[in-house]
């Protein structure tokens, strides 16, 4: 038997952790959620084009939370 018997993978964890995501500003649970990188605030696609117009540029979003500056592709 191995040592890592009743311990998860660093990798199963992570997988784990972005199976369903809260989103920080309608609260629904979705698949996927835009995260920030900063504060780790994360965003669903349906409010990400809400608030498109207000935080987004071509190819970077600010953070409503603490207004880091995130690319749109390092998700």
């Amino acid at each position: 038997m191995s040592e890592n018997t009743g311990r998860r993978s660093r990798y199963r964890e992570k997988w784990r952790d972005t199976k369903d995501q809260t989103c920080h500003c309608c609260g629904q649970r979705t698949p996927f959620c835009w995260r920030c990188r900063s504060c780790r605030c994360k965003i669903c696609q349906v409010c990400m084009e809400d608030i498109k117009w207000g935080v987004c540029g071509a190819i970077t979003w600010i953070c409503p939370d603490c207004g880091d500056m995130n690319g749109l592709g390092n998700q």
